[in-house]
């Protein structure tokens, strides 16, 4: 009794056309994978930005606020966007010194910070720092306006602070 060894199309294997079809649904669910990773980064950059600028001007705020609250004098210089400040005096600073707060690009890197010049030593206290401006509403009210910029987002910060008034130490 002899057996037939032919063999059907069903056990060859794949076909080209059947590879091909594979290929193309996977790549195409490759590039669909890919264009919403890089959406969600796109959307990630854009939140870490608008985050970042809304903290420097958060920040800055509170700290231009707490200098104005606590100071003797405060000069605004509009043509040169300076805000002089000379604190009351304490225990621990009995005769102190003006201190001024200016946006510029000290370190050169390209990007605008607000420093806070005492003694002559500029330090910086928030970057990205676009827009700044001071105005004494009425005397002992202040209002300030800040904004940053960073990667296309934007935030801005507006607070108004009255001066603390101190009666003489007798």
């Amino acid at each position: 009794m002899q057996l037939s060894s032919k063999r059907t199309n069903s056990e060859c294997g794949l076909t080209l056309l059947e590879v091909i079809f594979a290929l193309i649904i996977s790549s195409m669910l490759l590039m669909t994978s890919m264009r919403v990773i890089s959406d969600q980064w796109r959307e990630a950059r854009a939140l870490k930005s608008q985050l970042e600028a809304h903290y420097s001007v958060m920040t800055t705020g509170k700290t231009v606020s707490d200098a104005i609250r606590m100071a003797k004098t405060v000069e605004w210089v509009e043509a040169s966007g300076v805000l002089r400040i000379l604190p009351m005096p304490d225990n621990a600073n009995p005769v102190p010194t003006l201190d001024t707060y200016l946006v510029n690009d000290l370190d050169r890197d390209g990007i605008k910070d607000l420093y806070w010049r005492h003694l002559n030593v500029s330090q910086p206290l928030a970057s990205y720092i676009s827009k700044w401006k001071c105005t004494e509403v009425e005397p002992g009210l202040w209002e300030v306006f800040l904004e940053a910029s960073l990667g296309g987002q934007s935030a801005t910060w507006r607070g108004v602070i009255r001066k603390r008034t101190y009666s003489p130490a007798s």
